[in-house]
């Protein structure tokens, strides 16, 4: 026997997650449009003048040996970290699940 919730009115779940859908808006959508625009545009270095550039910014990074040197090595540090923590995890767990034969280790 399975239980559903159903609701008599149709305008109750949209009320019910408006506020969600409102905090997603302003903390996620706002500032990820915000940095979009902003990286199609050149300041000066007090913010007084704006000029748009569009994908120029874009291509005088990826031009650049020094950013392209600086992403390998992120990724190869984010893979690694990600890797050794996700192997650590599955020995602890390996250790947990046979508790006599790793327990002085664990």
């Amino acid at each position: 026997m399975e239980k559903r919730v159903r609701f008599q009115s149709t305008w109750l779940p949209w009320l019910l997650i408006a506020p969600q859908m409102a905090i997603i808006l302003v903390f996620f959508f706002w500032p990820a449009s915000q940095a979009l625009v902003q990286s199609m545009q050149m300041q000066d270095a007090f913010g007084t003048s704006t000029e748009w550039v569009g994908l120029e910014n874009f291509k005088r990074l990826f031009d650049d040996p020094g950013y392209i040197e600086s992403f390998k090595t992120t990724a190869m540090f984010s893979v690694l970290v990600a890797g050794s923590g996700i192997v650590l995890s599955l020995l602890l767990a390996v250790f947990a699940d046979r508790i006599a034969k790793g327990a002085m280790f664990y």
